[in-house]
């Protein structure tokens, strides 16, 4: 199967729902602001909005996916399948159970994701409230993400890919209604995160009609222990640990934020920017590399694996560092367009701007570890890859509470590219110390390619910035300053295709082989196998 469309089939997937994840924010801003009730309410949308976005990236395929391509290389197809329905089951039962005992570990939880609401009893019995309102779906999205994990083994990235797209396509339809009835804050805040609990229901019953409509089919059967499903639960935590470490650390960042009014608001709004273009990505990657890596380690083909590894960090940087260098030069204008409604002010925009301005820093440390960690997990030993998250927390709480000092929510988003960077370090290093993966020569010379284009891009906006301004201004029309916006970074995003393709920072012929390829994901035989598409030792040699 061509690798290259699967990661922009998932990539795109998510994308839309990462956009309809703005029209979310843009309407909870204009809703809640960033006053008191806005940060109650993000503390408890933070642990199921953590466990979407980590389980929503393939946390669990890590666990998954391994033991299932083993199973069915070394049993055949049904095992494979019998495995995969009671996994499901059985996580069925027991977090169900777990999601009843939410409404006891909501004040604990609020207290280890905000220790700085105890200083105030209004505050903290809000962010209680929602919790216990939202925390049910929890359970729904880890069921959810074994499903998913499921419908990956088979190569069924769409329907995986486009669960997450229900729960945003409820929580704006919601808010829309909340939008034109009026309602005050606090009741708000209240749909919203009855809301969440609801939306992850939605998402279940999404994938169990893809798992009927595919090989896997549906995961009705009694739960029984086996051996395979004491391994799936050993690799479960540490998977879900390791790959979520991005995640993590905004979680980390969160605890710092909340002793600053309204910093958990402002670095949940950055975070928004800086999580569209590193989950076109990373869900990308976390969903898609991870069964290539695995085929490339059971078959022993470890020239092929390099050169996968090699071609997927060409393609996170050709995102990423375009992304990057454009909030870095549109940060306030991004903000200001996209939240500057209703009860979000202006001194809101500054203070998002400089956090987004700072998290742009991370964006290639982030999508680079996502892939450096996949050859760990398709060995089914994520020790590595979850000391380096480990890490990623102990940098952000350490150095968020040294610059937060300095730099205000700033420096704690600092802190977050600066745990980023050094997680996808460590993962490089210890890839080539192992003889794993090394770089080739001409993945750096297309890295340096797309880092030149990006830099330049970002001297370009800032040129062309002053002239838009005008339209970019707070007194005019939405439709007109986003079209303002848009046609800025659409300028932007021109210019750095005609510098990267000029300067050799993509392979043209593989450009010519993907576009003129036929179909997208490779068609399905009658027994869920795989069909390899002509293009997929081209794409690894590059």
């Amino acid at each position: 199967m061509s690798f290259t469309k699967p990661v922009l089939l998932v990539g795109g997937a998510t994308a839309l729902s990462r956009l309809l994840g703005f029209v979310r924010d843009a309407l909870i801003a204009a809703a809640l602001g960033s006053g008191f009730v806005a940060d109650a309410f993000f503390v408890a949308f933070r642990l199921p909005n953590l466990f979407r976005r980590v389980l929503g990236e393939g946390a669990l395929n890590p666990a998954f996916v391994p033991v299932h391509e083993r199973i069915r290389a070394g049993y055949g197809n049904e095992a494979a399948r019998s495995f995969a329905h009671r996994a499901i089951t059985g996580a069925g039962v027991i977090l169900i159970t777990l999601a009843m005992a939410g409404d006891l570990a909501a004040p604990g939880l609020v207290l280890a994701l905000a220790p700085g609401f105890s200083v105030d009893p209004l505050k903290f019995a809000l962010a209680v409230k929602y919790t216990r309102l939202a925390f049910p779906f929890l359970a729904f999205a880890v069921l959810a993400s074994l499903m998913a994990s499921a419908l990956n083994s088979h190569r069924r990235f769409a329907s995986a890919a486009l669960a997450p797209v229900v729960v945003n396509i409820i929580l704006v339809a919601l808010l829309i209604i909340l939008r034109l009835s009026e309602q005050n804050e606090p009741d708000s805040a209240r749909y919203l995160a009855s809301a969440v609990g609801l939306s992850g229901l939605a998402q279940v019953g999404w994938l169990l009609i893809s798992l009927w409509r595919s090989p896997a089919g549906l995961p009705f059967t009694r739960p029984r222990w086996t051996p395979e499903l004491r391994i799936l639960c050993l690799l479960a935590l540490p998977g879900i640990a390791a790959s979520g470490a991005t995640q993590m650390a905004v979680v980390a960042a969160t605890q710092v934020a909340s002793a600053l009014p309204g910093a958990v608001s402002w670095l949940y709004y950055a975070d928004r920017l800086y999580q569209l273009p590193l989950g076109f990505i990373a869900v990308a990657m976390g969903t898609v590399l991870l069964p290539e890596i695995a085929r490339c380690v059971r078959e022993g083909d470890h020239g092929d694996e390099s050169g996968v590894i090699n071609r997927a960090c060409e393609l996170a940087l050709l995102v990423t560092l375009p992304a990057a260098a454009g909030l870095l030069a549109l940060s306030a204008p991004i903000v200001s367009v996209l939240f500057e409604h209703g009860a979000f002010a202006a001194h809101d925009t500054v203070e998002t701007a400089h956090a987004a301005r700072w998290l742009a820093l991370a964006l290639p440390g982030a999508a680079l570890a996502k892939i450096f960690a996949q050859p760990f997990f398709a060995r089914e030993r994520p020790a590595v890859p979850l000391l380096a998250a480990l890490a990623v927390v102990v940098i952000t709480l350490s150095f968020g509470y040294l610059l937060r000092a300095r730099l205000g929510v700033a420096g704690i988003a600092l802190a977050i590219a600066l745990a980023a960077t050094v997680q996808a370090s460590f993962l490089g290093v210890v890839l080539m110390w192992r003889a794993i993966a090394m770089p080739q020569r001409k993945t750096l010379g297309r890295s340096l390619a797309i880092l030149a284009s990006g830099l330049a891009m970002a001297v370009a906006l800032k040129m062309l910035r002053p002239l838009a301004s005008p339209l970019l201004a707070p007194s005019h029309s939405f439709p007109m300053r986003f079209g303002a916006l848009l046609l800025l970074c659409g300028l932007g995003g021109v210019m750095f295709c005609a510098l990267v393709v000029a300067l050799g920072g993509v392979d043209r012929a593989v450009l010519r082989s993907f576009w003129r390829s036929k179909g997208t994901p490779a068609a399905q035989p009658d027994n869920g196998e795989p069909i390899e598409g002509p293009t997929q030792r081209q794409w690894a040699d590059g």
